[in-house]
């Protein structure tokens, strides 16, 4: 009866044991996920900043150009 008791108390200890595993396995799966999908965002907004950066940059080329233009042809 003892060692039928022990064999019990062992299956469920390693039953609750697989049960926290689980649980960390599907709450490292789900902060991976979020990591994941932060870090695109932050990579979008990243390229999206560069190319507003490279955009406004063209702009003040060509209006730079374009007003040493007038002064050549005056």
């Amino acid at each position: 009866m003892v060692h039928h008791q022990n064999k019990n108390t062992l299956l469920g200890g390693l039953g609750a044991a697989v049960a926290v595993l689980s649980a960390l396995v599907v709450v490292t799966a789900i902060a991976q996920m979020y990591a994941l999908t932060v870090s695109l965002i932050i990579t979008q907004l990243a390229v999206l900043g560069a190319i507003g950066y490279i955009y406004t940059k063209a702009r003040q080329q060509e209006n730079e150009m374009f007003c040493a233009s007038l002064t050549v042809n005056k």
